[in-house]
C-alpha cells in the first residue's frame, strides 16, 4: 500500500526528472536512463517506511547502504539545482529576448549534482577532525579553569558508520586527554543485536570525570531498554533529568543532563533541583530548540546537537524552522551561551554534508 509520507518526494523525484532530464539533447535511452537514475533515489525512503519504526534501514552491506544513500543524495541535491536552474530561467523569460539555453541548463544541473553528491557523501562519512573551543564560565573556579571538555553527538552508528569509525572517533577523542566526555543522544540506528559490536569501542572512552550521556531522540526508534543497559555497559553515565558534580579543590562545576522528549520526560527543572548555589551549569539538551525555556534556570552553558548543522544550504533553512532557530554553533540565548555541534556523524538516511564538516568538539573552559 501506498503511504502518504511518500507524496512529496515523489512529486520532487518527479520534478528533477522533467526539470533536469527531458530537456536534455541527448537520445531517449540516456533520458530514460537518467530518469531512472532519479527515481533509483527514492529506493531508500521505501525501505525505510517498510520497517516497523520508519527509520530501521534493513541490514544491508555497507557498500549497498552506501549507494542507497547517494542515490537519495543525487535526488535532493539535483532537485535544489534544479530549483536554482528554474528561478533563472524566469528571470530570463522576463528580461532577456535570447532563448534560454535548455540543454546546457539541464547539462550544468546533471554535473553539478553529481560532483555535489560525490563531496556530499564523502564530507557526510568521513572521521571528523578536532575543533576546539576556549569558553569562559562565570563562576567558574579556579582550580577547574583550563577544565577539557570533549563532546561527541549524533554518532549514528548504523548500516553505513560500523565499528571502524566508531573506532577512530574514539582515538581521536582519547588523544585530545579530555576531562570529561559529554554525548548528548543519537548513539545509534538499529538494534543492539546488530549495533552492539559496532558501538563498543566507545567503552574505551577515557576521562579523568567520565562519559556523561543524554538520550537522543534516534535511541527511542529501538529497542531504548536495551540500549540504556547496553551503553551503560560501556561505562557510560545516563543523566535522565540528573546532574552530578565535578569537584577540583574548593572549585564546582554542574554537569546537568535530559533526556530527549520523544519519551516524554523531558524536565529541566527537575535535572537541577537540590544543586547548591552559586555552582556554574553546563546542561546536555539533545534538541537546541529548548533553549530559551532553559535559559531561565541561571545556565551557563547548554550543549546541543541534533541538527546536522543543516547539511545543505536549502536545507539549513528548514532546520533553522524547526528548530527554534538554532542550527549550528554558538549562541547567545538571554544570557546562556548555547553550541549546536554540527554532529560527529550522520544519519544513514541522508548522509550527506556540503559546507557544513562534522566535529569532535572539545571545549577548554576558562574563569570569567
Amino acid at each position: 500500500m501506498f503511504n502518504p509520507f511518500m507524496l512529496v518526494p515523489c512529486l520532487i523525484c518527479l520534478y528533477t526528472v522533467l526539470s533536469m532530464a527531458i530537456p536534455l539533447k541527448v537520445p531517449a535511452l540516456v533520458k530514460l536512463l537518467l530518469a531512472l537514475l532519479t527515481v533509483s533515489g527514492l529506493a531508500k525512503l521505501f525501505l525505510l517506511r517498510s520497517t516497523p519504526s520508519g527509520f530501521d534501514i534493513l541490514e544491508l552491506p555497507r557498500n549497498i547502504a552506501l549507494l542507497l544513500s547517494a542515490m537519495f543524495s543525487f535526488m535532493i541535491a539535483a532537485a535544489i539545482i534544479c530549483l536554482a536552474k528554474d528561478v533563472i530561467f524566469v528571470l530570463w523569460k522576463i528580461f532577456s529576448r535570447a532563448k534560454f539555453p535548455a540543454h546546457h541548463a539541464s547539462l550544468t544541473v546533471l554535473v553539478l549534482a553529481v560532483i555535489t553528491t560525490i563531496y556530499g557523501i564523502y564530507a557526510g562519512t568521513r572521521v571528523p577532525d578536532v575543533v576546539r573551543h576556549d569558553v569562559k564560565i562565570p563562576g567558574l573556579g579556579r582550580e577547574l579553569d583550563g577544565l577539557k571538555v570533549a563532546m561527541l553527538v549524533d554518532i549514528h552508528t548504523g548500516s553505513v558508520n560500523r565499528r571502524p569509525f566508531v573506532q577512530e572517533v574514539v582515538n581521536r577523542t582519547n588523544a585530545l586527554s579530555p576531562d570529561v566526555i559529554l554525548i548528548p543522544g543519537d548513539f545509534v540506528d538499529g538494534h543492539v543485536a546488530r549495533r552492539k559490536y559496532d558501538l563498543e569501542p566507545l567503552s574505551g572512552l577515557r576521562a579523568k570525570f567520565g562519559v556523561l550521556a543524554v538520550t537522543g531522540n534516534h535511541e527511542y526508534y529501538y529497542d531504548l531498554a536495551g540500549w540504556l543497559e547496553t551503553i551503560a555497559g560501556f561505562g557510560v553515565k545516563w543523566l535522565d533529568n540528573e546532574s552530578v558534580i565535578i569537584t577540583s579543590g574548593n572549585s564546582r562545576l554542574v554537569i546537568a543532563g535530559v533526556p530527549d522528549p520523544t519519551g516524554g520526560n523531558h524536565d529541566t527543572p527537575r535535572a537541577l533541583e537540590g544543586l547548591p548555589e552559586n555552582v556554574p551549569v553546563i546542561l546536555m539538551d539533545h534538541q537546541p530548540r529548548f533553549a530559551r525555556e532553559n535559559a531561565k534556570h541561571s545556565i551557563a552553558l547548554q550543549v546541543s546537537g541534533h541538527t546536522h548543522g543543516g547539511q545543505f544550504p536549502v536545507v539549513y533553512e528548514l532546520t533553522r524552522r524547526f528548530n527554534n532557530g538554532f542550527v549550528r554553533g554558538w549562541y547567545d540565548v538571554d544570557g546562556m551561551r548555547l553550541y549546536v555541534s554540527p554532529g560527529t556523524s550522520q544519519w544513514d538516511g541522508f548522509p550527506m554534508r556540503v559546507f557544513d564538516p562534522s566535529e569532535i568538539s572539545l571545549f577548554t573552559l576558562h574563569a570569567e
